[in-house]
């Protein structure tokens, strides 16, 4: 009876301990590490409970990849890439063309040579270059589906024959449920007598989405898979393939320049750049703690402005910004710490759109220098009294023409900041970051 009692209050507490260590994650935090205060003894014991028992989820994951290297002859593509995926999740590897996102999905199906790494897929080892070992698992035998760029539709067959191709080893009964099934997953049940060219491009891209999973596949690699669709049609449908594979509880990686893409499909994206992984992370890690100058620039628009270091915070233009802690005290308001730069190093902050609040009420104005009209929104580009700019998201009936002043309200708890020597010439103030991209595809 006893042992009975102690095992629920220890889950009880532990429960407990989970909660409040979630809530006090909830917190966007900045880039360098934060301190935190010590808790009493029974929440650190039941902390270690459960740190122990997130490191045993973390050790053995459906899906990892461990210091992949793929080349060609003297030429790293892909160098030291490592991450990990729970079933069910969905990843994204996301940046510019010529970074090496396709050829690390090609190279998890095994359809280019790895020079060194492992791969491991619900407890199977894939790919094992080491010291040691030296051996590929063939890409048919992965027990990986996948969606490509141009969909590769049988246009001969129908949409319930092109679904069903994969099934070949299933009996006639099972294949036909199979592919209803599939047909009505994807909404596509009045169309399964149709050819492919008789579809939408929105449509074509489900069937190729249907026929992928139609087996069961214990991993689904896309491969840019809306690049042939309009980009109002791209997000929408991202949307849509998130919630077929939510659904169907499908692991899976997709492949894309599009953080839009990106951010409406995964759970973890990674920004890649030269042949490395930056940064693996949630999209919104991603947007509000970059780890890299780099990380920063490419996901999301914002601005630079200078900082410097003085007792402890920064002065910028937009006033002084204090380093905000994870936790708060015991009446729940925020705590802070200094910085962990001398006094007088020269930093740079990270100020999104949504940091620079419209408020006509504000003492502090900033100059109108431009402005994008986004239906909902207008993002204004600001200059400050010392000529820096910055942007503000602001809803679109707040019309203000250029040239005019408006009221601004930094928001700066949450910023993250980089020393200046970190930052190289590429900046949000160079020209747009929409141009770099068009030029980097």
């Amino acid at each position: 009876m006893n042992d009975s009692s102690d095992s629920k209050s220890i889950k009880a507490n532990s429960l407990k301990a989970k909660v409040r260590l979630e809530d006090a994650k909830k917190s966007p935090v900045v880039q360098d590490k934060m301190h935190q205060t010590q808790p009493n003894k029974p929440i650190e014991k039941n902390s270690a409970l459960i740190q122990e028992t997130e490191t045993d989820i973390a050790s053995n994951p459906y899906f990892s990849v461990q210091d992949l290297v793929v080349g060609y002859d003297d030429t790293i593509v892909v160098n030291g890439l490592s991450l990990i995926l729970q079933q069910g999740e969905i990843g994204c590897f996301l940046g510019y063309s010529g970074c090496g996102k396709t050829t690390a999905l090609r190279a998890i199906a095994g359809l280019e040579p790895s020079r060194s790494g492992t791969i491991r897929l619900n407890n199977q080892n894939l790919t094992d270059k080491t010291a040691r070992n030296s051996f590929a698992v063939a890409p048919a035998k992965r027990g990986m589906g996948m969606v490509f760029q141009d969909y590769a539709l049988f246009g001969h067959l129908s949409v319930a024959k092109n679904i069903a191709f994969g099934l070949n080893k299933w009996s006639a009964a099972d294949k036909k449920a199979r592919v209803a099934e599939m047909l009505s997953l994807v909404e596509l049940t009045e169309h399964a007598d149709k050819r492919p060219n008789e579809l939408s491009g929105g449509q074509q891209q489900r069937v190729a989405l249907a026929r992928a999973l139609a087996p069961k596949p214990k991993l689904l690699l896309l491969d840019e898979p809306f690049s042939n669709l309009d980009v109002v049609l791209r997000e929408s449908l991202a949307m849509n393939v998130r919630d077929i594979l939510k659904r169907t509880n499908t692991t899976a990686i997709l492949v894309t320049h599009d953080q839009n893409e990106a951010f409406a499909l995964a759970d973890k994206v990674g920004v890649m750049e030269q042949g490395k992984l930056v940064q693996w992370a949630t999209p919104s890690e991603l947007y509000h703690e970059p780890i890299s100058p780099f990380v920063a620039e490419f996901v999301g628009e914002g601005a630079m402005i200078d900082g410097i270091i003085k007792e402890g915070h920064v002065e910028t233009a937009l006033g002084n910004i204090y380093r905000r802690m994870e936790v708060c005290d015991e009446l729940g308001q925020p705590q802070y710490c200094e910085y962990d730069y001398p006094n007088g190093t020269p930093i740079k902050v990270l100020v999104r759109p949504d940091d620079i609040i419209h408020d006509d009420d504000s003492a502090r104005t900033a100059l109108v220098i431009g402005r994008v009209f986004r239906g909902a929104n207008y993002l204004y580009r600001l200059q400050l009294d010392d000529g820096q700019t910055v942007l503000s998201l602001v809803a679109s009936h707040h019309n203000h023409e250029i040239g005019s002043h408006i009221g601004i309200l930094p928001l700066l708890e949450h910023v993250v900041v980089f020393n200046e020597k970190e930052i190289n010439a590429t900046t949000w103030s160079e020209y747009d970051r929409s141009q770099r991209m068009a030029e980097n595809n």
